[in-house]
């Protein structure tokens, strides 16, 4: 482990919900879902950038963990949140790691990989987590799903970082 380990936000971009997630080092933060009302504009995407810059200016970290969107399920204004998002980073001297969900699954499911499983491994490293599974398990729709992926992203970076 690091002598003093970096801070790390990690984001999972949507219209709709930003997954957030923020480490020290291995340590789990803080972990939630913000939502974002309406439909997708140029003042909704604002305000999306406003929560990251929140974010930026409480924890202030070095590294930023953001999803990497699978162009064949993303719109035009997720993929302009994101570049919008990593520019950000980049501008504030973060340095800027990017995860496929994939690579998420194949790194802390066993057998069956999905967003599903990926909760339940996130929640059995970080037992916080537990009552939000037990929540999404009993949903019809994810909702927390966003956060569960954000918190995959963060621990993903800090294990990264530590080796």
């Amino acid at each position: 482990m690091l002598p003093n380990p970096p801070t790390i936000l990690a984001i999972n971009p949507g219209t709709r919900y930003l997954g957030l997630a923020v480490f020290d080092g291995n340590e789990l933060l803080e972990w939630r879902i913000k939502v974002i009302k309406g439909r997708w504009s140029t003042k909704k995407s604002k305000k999306a950038l406003a929560i990251f810059d929140a974010a930026i200016d409480r924890y202030r970290p070095r590294h930023l963990a953001v999803k990497e969107l699978n162009p064949a399920r993303s719109s035009s204004g997720l993929n302009s949140l994101a570049t919008q998002i990593k520019k950000l980073a980049l501008a504030d001297s973060m340095t800027v790691h990017q995860y496929p969900l994939k690579v998420l699954e194949a790194s802390f499911c066993e057998e069956k990989r999905n967003k599903r499983t990926l909760a339940e491994a996130i929640a059995a490293n970080y037992p916080e987590l537990y009552c939000e599974l037990q929540i999404e398990k009993s949903r019809k729709n994810p909702y927390h799903m966003r956060m569960f992926e954000a918190v995959a992203l963060g621990a993903m970076c800090a294990n990264e970082l530590d080796e």
